[in-house]
């Protein structure tokens, strides 16, 4: 599998709007997926690969919590390959940047992702409204 950064937004825009992964993510952007762009300031957009399919998308930001990452696998390869693709990204985190933790708000009903991040090496820190607050470091 390859992890390349990616500066190429329509790539980005075409996996994130994926029909079932927009529908996953669709509250945070809001429901019109036809004025949805990637946003670019200090956002790191991991994609990975095998051979020429994309696998899923990884992206990283700053916000008040600090380093915050979402994981978007592309839905017919995540039980092939989820796994794999988290620890690669975390991995390339690691390796190319100087970022020491990273967390994730997951939604509170969505034990599956929780458990999914647990996999990754993610801890509960607590909650924030109806999300789980999750922390990985170095």
């Amino acid at each position: 599998m390859i992890i390349e950064r990616s500066y190429d937004y329509p790539l980005i825009k075409q996996i994130m709007t994926e029909p079932q992964i927009w529908q996953e993510i669709c509250g945070n952007y809001g429901d019109r997926i036809e004025e949805f762009e990637p946003a670019t300031d200090d956002y790191v957009y991991l994609i990975g690969y095998d051979k020429l399919n994309i696998i899923g998308l990884f992206i990283i930001h700053k916000s008040e919590y600090g380093y915050q990452c979402h994981v978007q696998v592309i839905p017919e390869r995540r039980k092939q390959y989820s796994t794999e693709f988290g620890e690669r990204v975390i991995r390339w985190a690691w390796d190319n940047t100087d970022i020491n933790k990273l967390i994730a708000l997951i939604p509170s009903n969505l034990t599956n992702v929780i458990s999914f991040a647990e996999t990754q090496g993610f801890k509960i820190a607590g909650f924030i409204e109806e999300d789980c607050f999750m922390v990985i470091e170095r």
